[in-house]
């Protein structure tokens, strides 16, 4: 039981958390009751100061997050975080964390490995290509090669056809070969009705060979050409080849002439070209063969 002190209230002598707070500021002891009030506002303002302080660093620790639209703000809810302290957005809103550091190892592996994939794929393609432009040069080169090799062969046969003719130009070899390929006989040699005029008993002095107008004619024998030119007799464009031993071949009713007066041929030299001048009734050739200044059937000696 304590007992009251001269000169001091009985209150003053509690031990109560003001007048500790008053006694470890070095306040008197003596001081009147009515300061007490003063210590302890001084005391709930210093303690809301330091609430007030943890509280703003606590939000400064907090991620700073980017809410899609304020006015979505009314309805909110929690964000978790690390800190002691959450963040309310906007339901739904679009938060965005963009800070480089923020990215994952993994992520950066990830990066790496896309990053050396494409470099490696576009090697490999300039590779491909590379290989896909030597090919075609080769490819290139191999045809030019081989249409030059094409094309020597044909000047050097050429060239060894025009020495065989040269060699035997003008020079028959005794016997006659047909002046156009594949002859289809449709008059022979003999008397026979005149197709144009119609009179009976007119001698056919040679075979008629019905081909396609342009068919190439050939010397039948090697000779010299010893007429060339139109012929008003009806023959048309006709041709006559001089052979040894008094042998002529004459080729009649050509489209054109190829050789010249004079000049010597070869066996099978082409030197005109089939056709219907004349007195022709169709695309055709008549062909003779003269023995000694006669005419005589063409076929004994094909």
């Amino acid at each position: 039981m304590n007992t009251p002190v001269r000169g001091r209230r009985r209150s003053d002598t509690r031990t109560s958390p003001l007048s500790l707070i008053s006694r470890s500021a070095g306040e008197p002891a003596g001081r009147r009751r009515a300061e007490a009030p003063a210590a302890a506002h001084s005391v709930a303002r210093k303690a809301g100061i330091a609430a007030a302080t943890a509280g703003m660093l606590a939000v400064i620790a907090i991620p700073v997050a980017h809410a899609g639209d304020a006015k979505e703000l009314v309805r909110t809810e929690p964000v978790s975080n690390n800190s002691a302290v959450s963040v309310q957005a906007a339901k739904g809103a679009d938060l965005r964390f963009d800070r480089p550091w923020a990215a994952s190892k993994a992520a950066q592996e990830k990066t790496k490995v896309a990053a050396a994939s494409a470099e490696k794929k576009k090697a490999d393609d300039a590779a491909k290509k590379a290989a896909a432009d030597q090919k075609a040069a080769a490819d290139k080169k191999a045809k030019a090669q081989a249409a030059a090799k094409k094309k020597a062969a044909a000047i050097a046969a050429a060239k060894k056809a025009d020495a065989a003719k040269a060699k035997t130009a003008g020079f028959a070899t005794g016997s006659l070969k047909a002046p156009i390929p594949h002859m289809k006989q449709t008059s022979g040699f003999g008397y026979r009705s005149n197709p144009i005029t119609g009179a009976a008993g007119e001698l056919h002095t040679g075979i008629d060979y019905a081909m396609g107008c342009g068919t190439p004619v050939n010397a039948s024998d090697g000779g010299k050409v010893v007429e060339a030119g139109f012929q008003v007799g009806g023959g048309g464009n006709r041709i006559v080849v001089q052979h040894r031993g008094g042998l002529k071949t004459t080729y009649n009713h050509l489209q054109s002439i190829g050789v010249s007066l004079g000049q010597k041929v070869a066996q099978g030299e082409r030197i005109g070209e089939l056709g219907t001048t004349g007195n022709s009734t169709g695309c055709h050739l008549h062909f003779e063969v003269v023995k000694d200044g006669q005419t005589v059937d063409p076929a004994g000696w094909l």
